[in-house]
């Protein structure tokens, strides 16, 4: 009988059949992101309700369109830190510590969130957790990805595994601060979150002198006078932004839209970067090349699932009963479902990942079954509409949140296995914050898609970004051959 910890690998493309353990760092690293992702979805699960609930209800009263609009925003900006996280990683500072400093800044940001009331208590905390996420969430891939071998299969298993702690801080850290807010409002379910990350600085901080010795090295430091200039770019760049958003030239509704098209344009100026690089060699270009394509399609794909926190949360509200006898079940708590099948069913697509049963599907296959099947369940959201008013039953909602749910170990796992396989070794973790900041560009795109859902019939709504979905998926289905071809060794 196996340990819990252990994988068993099929037959692999080198032809042989090692059978190993992965390591004691990467379960402790897994811990770790846990508690951050409590932390992070147990936000993210109350932050749209908490954006448009009345005052009276413990919310700031705000707009759908804006709520909805700043729920994007602030997604995407979190993963555009990732960029600033990711840079930081290679040239300045070294990964295991920008972890630790992230995950401080973080429980300050939740700190702020529960103490201080109104706009200026929301403003501190999102930008604080928006920078302490940049500097965690890449880093801690870049250090887990250099605990793992360079075998293909093995990878997605160990990525998979890791991706099932994060569905497991996603599924506990809704429904911890969802009842919190259901019994003693907003701020008690921000503590929460605090919490969550104290929980997993201390579980890094126990295992921090055990982790590999290349967390402690910057690959490609950058020293004085080149410093100068990355500095000055990026003091402009907030200024401007703070600015921007301080006068009201843009409207909270407008910062989704924003946040989405600074992520194209800092996602379009590394990938030139990295492929334009004199130590990126000619494999290594065309490996990028590759990921290029599928990189687009995960965004895409991620716009259509984070509506869970956008769309969905509008959704609940306005069409699901969700009285249960003489008892209201918090609305977090539905969006929350959609962990539970990622959190039971990962351990099993990553056992059959490692026994080489689907060694034949390139990644580019395995983000296409992702797509059908998140396409798929807001088709199935359609039986909604034959529930008028508020109405609909919360299993129905259940049932979009499960296949959802199960969608991404096909997508998120695979994307990060690859990008830290092919990633030139002076750009590790700046393009592995590629791979993480498809997130954020998802996240602009539900915000985006969120204030469309306002202003459209939802019928139409549903059926479009179902089919939608559905024909990105024939594409890169179409594109998959070629997209192997490029990242393959």
């Amino acid at each position: 009988m196996k340990s819990p910890g252990t994988i068993e690998t099929g037959q692999l493309t080198a032809g042989r059949k090692p059978t190993g353990r992965l390591p004691r760092q990467f379960w402790g690293l897994a811990a770790t992101e846990v508690w951050e992702r409590f932390s992070f979805y147990g936000l993210q699960a109350v932050l749209s309700f908490y954006l448009f609930y009345s005052i009276t209800d413990g919310g700031l009263g705000l707009p759908t369109d804006s709520a909805v609009g700043i729920v994007g925003a602030y997604g995407a900006f979190v993963y555009i830190m990732q960029f600033v996280g990711g840079w930081l990683g290679d040239r300045l500072i070294p990964p295991r510590v920008l972890v630790l400093a992230g995950g401080v800044v973080i429980m300050a940001g939740h700190i702020a969130l529960a103490v201080v009331p109104g706009l200026p208590g929301l403003a501190v905390g999102l930008v604080c957790i928006a920078v302490g996420t940049g500097a965690l969430k890449t880093n801690i891939s870049v250090i887990v990805g250099r605990l793992l071998p360079a075998d293909a299969a093995y990878r997605d298993a160990g990525f998979s595994y890791f991706l099932m702690a994060i569905n497991t801080g996603a599924l506990i850290g809704p429904l911890a601060t969802g009842w919190m807010q259901s019994v003693a409002g907003f701020h008690a379910a921000f503590v929460i979150a605090a919490i969550g990350m104290a929980l997993g600085l201390v579980q890094y901080i126990v295992g921090y002198s055990r982790l590999p010795a290349e967390s402690a090295i910057v690959a490609d430091p950058v020293r004085g006078r080149a410093l100068l200039v990355p500095a000055t770019v990026g003091a402009v760049a907030a200024v401007l932004l703070v600015a921007v958003v301080a006068s009201g030239v843009v409207p909270p509704e407008g910062l989704t839209y924003l946040a989405g098209g600074l992520i194209v344009v800092c996602a379009a100026a590394l990938f030139g970067v990295v492929l334009r690089a004199p130590t990126t060699t000619a494999v290594e270009r065309r490996r990028v090349l590759g990921f290029l394509p599928l990189w687009v399609a995960a965004v895409l794909y991620y716009g259509i699932l984070l509506q869970i926190f956008t769309t969905m949360a509008l959704f609940i509200a306005d069409r699901v009963d969700l009285r249960v006898l003489d008892w209201e079940m918090p609305g977090a708590w539905l969006i929350a479902s959609f962990s539970v099948f990622g959190v039971s069913l990962t351990p099993v697509i990553a056992r059959l990942w490692a026994r080489g049963w689907f060694a034949r599907f390139g990644a580019a296959t395995k983000v296409t079954v992702g797509l059908v099947l998140v396409s798929s369940s807001y088709l199935i959201l359609l039986l909604s509409e034959f529930s008028p008013g508020k109405t609909v039953s919360p299993i129905l909602v259940m049932a979009t949140m499960a296949i959802a749910g199960v969608s991404e170990v096909f997508v998120n796992p695979v994307t990060l296995s690859l990008v830290t396989r092919i990633a030139p070794e002076n750009f590790r973790s700046q393009l592995t914050a590629l791979g993480v900041i498809v997130i954020g560009g998802g996240a602009a795109l539900s915000g985006i898609l969120g204030i469309l859902f306002t202003v459209i019939p939802t019928l139409t709504y549903l059926i479009g970004v179902g089919v939608g979905g559905l024909l990105i998926a024939a594409t890169l289905r179409a594109l998959s051959p070629w997209i192997q071809r490029m990242v393959s060794e």
